[in-house]
């Protein structure tokens, strides 16, 4: 696993939870899982989407990765969801859908600027100066051309 650790996932779910529903035959560690090591990719992806514009992704997710509290709880809290989901034969209890969508709002509301990222390197110009995020507003209150 790459940003999270099985401690991470054990503090949400427990191991005998998360092994049978990771379950692979010849597999027997959790460590070891190649299916959880995708899931935890695939997550790391929807996280860069929403706080690229204005973190650092390539130093927070580099090969000695910036661990931040906030993050590890929505990377863990979505990597918990997706791997009770693929069992198609158990409902996902509600609240692992819970902290999904927790973890997406936490999400929304760090793009957004309402919450920080706190010792997590933001983007920078090539002077070192910060980056504002690009900001615009199209409304046209009279609906005019």
């Amino acid at each position: 696993m790459k940003y999270i650790n099985k401690d991470d996932l054990i503090t949400i779910i427990q191991e005998r939870l998360m092994s049978e529903s990771v379950a692979m035959p010849e597999v027997t560690n959790i460590e070891e899982n190649t299916i959880l090591d995708d899931i935890e990719l695939k997550t790391i992806d929807l996280v860069i989407s929403y706080i690229s514009g204005t973190y650092n992704c390539d130093l927070i997710f580099a090969e000695l990765p910036i661990r931040n509290g906030v993050l590890v709880q929505i990377i863990a809290s979505i990597v918990v969801y997706r791997s009770v989901k693929r069992n198609a034969a158990r409902k996902v209890p509600e609240d692992y859908v819970e902290l999904y969508k927790e973890a997406i709002k936490f999400l929304e509301r760090i793009q957004s600027g309402a919450m920080a990222l706190v010792d997590c390197p933001k983007l920078t110009t090539e002077e070192g100066g910060s980056i504002s995020p690009v900001w615009g507003n199209n409304t046209n209150k009279d609906f005019f051309i």
